[in-house]
């Protein structure tokens, strides 16, 4: 029996599969989350982000981290086995499974985007605001890209052994600080524009 896909829905073999899947699924989730809480972890103390916002870039960085890995689960590095698979396939690692890790990789994106989804609507029900709007979309842009723009830097720096030594970091924070201060930005413009507009229908 081999896997089927309706759509984008990947669907494994057997329970065998099944299981692999969610193994995968439940360890991928706690790698790029756990390297984005360290990232946060890393980033100035002073930076005028409030604890929702930290939350969220932090769902962001990871939904970041774990395309990146995809991207590298695709573009495998080529070994000495590989190669000397394609003289000898007998002797040559075993091949992927390109949809299997597809598979993967889509529920672990959409537990991060419900996650992201959630935080900002909490966020905006606390505050009584509408959280499909074009404020409160400029503000979760600006979040995006601040993660975004710090993946791409941080992911350069082995940040439990190297980032006190490594010069990127300047970069980094630079970056974190530049970006939180946008966001901060459209955070203001977003109550602002609520404000203005609950006044004005009094």
């Amino acid at each position: 029996m081999q896997e089927q896909q309706i759509g984008d829905l990947y669907i494994p073999r057997d329970e065998r599969a099944l299981r692999s899947v969610q193994r995968r699924v439940e360890a991928v989730d706690d790698i790029v989350r756990e390297w984005s809480q360290t990232v946060m972890s890393v980033l100035p103390r002073s930076l005028p982000l409030i604890e929702n916002e930290g939350a969220i870039i932090s769902l962001f960085l990871a939904q970041q981290r774990r395309l990146n890995l995809e991207l590298d689960s695709r573009n495998p590095e080529e070994t000495f086995r590989t190669r000397l698979g394609k003289v000898v396939p007998f002797l040559g690692e075993a091949t992927p499974d390109l949809e299997l890790i597809r598979g993967v990789h889509r529920v672990v994106s959409a537990r991060l985007e419900s996650s992201i989804d959630r935080a900002c609507a909490e966020f905006c029900e606390s505050r009584q605001l509408p959280p499909i709007s074009d404020p409160v979309i400029d503000w979760r842009v600006a979040m995006r890209f601040m993660a975004q723009g710090v993946h791409r830097i941080a992911c350069q720096i082995d940040l439990k052994k190297d980032y006190a030594s490594s010069s990127k970091r300047f970069e980094l924070v630079l970056f974190a600080r530049e970006a939180a201060a946008d966001v901060v930005m459209r955070r203001r413009a977003m109550l602002s524009a609520f404000e203005k507009s609950e006044t004005a229908s009094c």
